[in-house]
């Protein structure tokens, strides 16, 4: 890809995630329900999140944009080894991201209401942030097959977790009910009153972040291939 220009697939699948993020989904529904038991039809319950079991397009707007975030990161980094920077300064970015990301979540979930007690630290952005950080720290340390390797241990681990480990506090519950998972259990314990719901569950709570650096790495390894025919122009990729 020449210096300078967008990546036009790019930039074509970020606007289509972004419409939905501004509202498009409200829009598909109005129009459904102008018909015949349209509000309740496939088209109009596909704009809204399942409730908890089940997965329906308006599911996918998020992670969707945590994948497109991690296809950037090839580029983004090709561009600053190109440029000369360091080792230090290119961690430096990635850390600064993670963290500005996670305070302006703060600063959404109403931080300068100074209601620290009840401020809920998880948030989208604070998601973005660091998924995306820990999935560019790993890229830029360890090869793909490496890193493939990790993806798999993470998910599988991460299942095994929700699957064989249910909540201590919910005796009998199933562990993969909203009452009865792990992930809510770790949020519950650790931050109790800073999470989504009250004393349940936060969508995106402490444990859950596992899945979301692995959609990240996903991304990214998205990126790399995208970026093969430029590799073998200019030739292997620098590495730190």
């Amino acid at each position: 890809m020449e210096p300078g220009k967008r990546l036009l697939s790019l930039d074509t699948l970020r606007g289509f995630d972004m419409i939905f993020i501004m509202g498009f989904a409200s829009i598909v529904t109005a129009i459904c329900a102008l018909f015949p038991n349209g509000d309740s039809c496939w088209l109009a319950t596909q704009m809204s999140h399942a409730s908890w079991n089940g997965l329906r397009h308006h599911d996918t707007i998020f992670p969707l944009f945590l994948f497109i975030a991690g296809i950037s990161y090839p580029f983004s980094y090709a561009k600053q080894i190109g440029n000369g920077a360091s080792r230090g300064k290119v961690y430096a970015k990635i850390f600064k991201r993670g963290i500005i990301l996670f305070l302006l979540g703060l600063v959404y979930n109403g931080f300068f209401k100074l209601e620290l007690s009840t401020l809920r630290i998880f948030s989208v952005l604070a998601r973005i942030g660091f998924a995306w950080m820990f999935a560019a720290l790993l890229f830029i340390n360890f090869k793909p097959k490496a890193r493939a390797v990790i993806a798999v241990v993470l998910l599988v681990g991460y299942w095994l977790l929700l699957k064989f480990v249910p909540a201590p506090d919910a005796p009998g519950a199933d562990p993969l009910s909203l009452e009865g998972n792990l992930v809510g259990f770790v949020d519950r314990t650790l931050f109790p009153n800073h999470i989504y719901q009250k004393g349940l569950f936060d969508p995106e709570g402490l444990l859950s972040l596992i899945p979301a650096i692995v959609t990240a790495m996903l991304g990214m390894f998205t990126g790399e291939f995208v970026r093969l025919p430029e590799d073998k122009v200019s030739g292997p990729k620098k590495s730190l």
